[in-house]
């Protein structure tokens, strides 16, 4: 099936970039906090692990199998995602400035740590984990029959869950708390990279290397359904017991997302370019957007509708953050179109371009 076939992983991606603002607005929280919950703590979880599965399913149904061209085609991919990941870091100096990053004691191991696992502001840890989740899962599908490498990931989760959603339960067992504590010393949340993405995105490469589902769209629609709400289950009754350390992993979302995913396969819908470079740019550009209008709405002593009005900033963050994304995009095109022109006229022999001028 060609790329253009899969219109429905550009629309579900759109919304899990809408809903990853949503994580980092809270929403409803001006009308209630039990709503915004549901929203913002327990609906957005599904967002990044659909990041992570199309980014499996899209990369591991190009492979073939040979060593050679799968290697090449998995170091072109994770150089696109260092290329915008340095990017991301020298977009977001003047924010860490503003936010007195620099101001604390840095050290070379505080600044790799940052960089490799956590991010060097708030929502980019998700780039290094998706290029240390690809380079496991590669690792693992290279050398494991597919069980095993679901099997593996789903180990890595289950360490995962137990530093993050359900890190109380470790409080009666001594040796694993102190386990435990030592990671956080290397990185501060177990979803990352090692953890978190290769779960998600070893699902993605089963998918790929599956036949077109063949349930109906009604029943993938029915199982995401049912597995959302026992998600939903899953983490009030975690929260209210007070077990989470974090709360980003959760048993429920993997085959919440899983049917998402099978369902959005289905959905007759043309694929949209727009939404899928806007997508990524949404994500990097929401924090940026969110200082913003914050900055706008003081400065037009509008506070009460743009920051006290959850739902409105919300609203504004999400049109301001698609607005820089469109521009951002279109910058990128003008740029390709100028850059192919120079590349061929820097990489043509000359005795060529003496044969095109005649």
């Amino acid at each position: 099936m060609s790329r253009t076939g899969y219109g429905g992983l550009d629309w579900v991606k759109f919304a899990a970039a809408l809903l990853v603002v949503a994580n980092h607005t809270s929403p409803l929280l001006s009308y209630s906090a039990d709503a915004d919950f549901l929203v913002s703590n327990l609906l957005t979880r599904i967002a990044v692990p659909v990041f992570f599965m199309t980014a499996g399913f899209l990369l591991f149904r190009k492979l073939t199998g040979n060593p050679l061209t799968d290697r090449k085609a998995v170091q072109g991919y994770l150089l696109k995602i260092v290329k915008l990941y340095a990017i991301a870091i020298v977009l977001y100096i003047p924010l860490n400035l503003y936010t007195g990053y620099f101001s604390k004691p840095l050290t070379a191991y505080s600044v790799i740590k940052d960089i490799v696992f956590d991010g060097t502001f708030y929502h980019l840890w998700y780039l290094p984990a998706l290029i240390i989740g690809l380079l496991i899962t590669y690792a693992m599908v290279r050398f494991l029959p597919m069980n095993a490498v679901l099997a593996s990931a789903g180990l890595l989760y289950t360490v995962g869950l137990l530093g993050d959603s359900y890190y109380g339960i470790l409080q009666n067992n001594e040796g694993l708390a102190l386990i435990y504590e030592g990671m956080f010393k290397v990185f501060d949340y177990t979803r990352n990279g090692l953890f978190y993405a290769p779960l998600y995105l070893a699902m993605g490469a089963w998918v790929a290397k599956q036949p077109p589902p063949a349930r109906k769209p009604i029943a993938n629609a029915a199982l995401f359904a049912v597995f959302l709400g026992l998600m939903f289950a899953e983490g009030m009754l975690l929260h209210s017991s007070g077990i989470p350390r974090h709360d980003s992993m959760y048993v429920f979302a993997v085959p919440a997302v899983y049917f998402l995913f099978q369902w959005s396969m289905q959905w007759k819908v043309p694929a949209s370019k727009r939404f899928r470079e806007w997508r990524t740019w949404v994500y990097i550009l929401h924090p940026l957007a969110i200082v913003l209008v914050r900055g706008a709405a003081e400065a037009a002593h509008l506070e009460r509708l743009f920051i006290s009005n959850s739902l409105l900033h919300f609203a504004a963050v999400c049109l301001l953050s698609i607005g820089l994304s469109a521009l951002i995009a279109w910058l990128l095109e003008i740029i390709r179109k100028f850059r192919n022109p120079i590349r061929m006229w820097i990489t043509t022999p000359v005795d060529k371009w003496i044969t095109l001028r005649k």
